[in-house]
């Protein structure tokens, strides 16, 4: 099955994950990932504009390798808990 492409902020959480675990080395992914969120409403537009265009390429090349694909979200009833 086809990964999704990743949105603006999956990208920037990707590029800050590995600078805020230098900072807070004791830190788990849930609090990283609450840090990455009030740095990404906190950023600059620039910057959010640059992984906003990131997220477009990237879902553009998923279209252009496999044009049928189509986002499916799985049914509550098939998710395993």
């Amino acid at each position: 099955k086809t990964p999704r492409p990743p949105n603006a902020f999956i990208l920037y959480r990707k590029d800050m994950h590995g600078e805020l675990k230098k900072r807070y080395p004791d830190i788990h992914n849930n609090e990283i990932s609450v840090l990455a969120g009030s740095l990404w409403k906190a950023e600059r537009p620039e910057v959010r504009a640059k992984y906003y265009a990131k997220s477009v390429e990237l879902k553009d090349q998923l279209l252009r390798a496999q044009p049928h694909y189509r986002y499916q979200p799985r049914r509550s009833a098939d998710i395993r808990r």
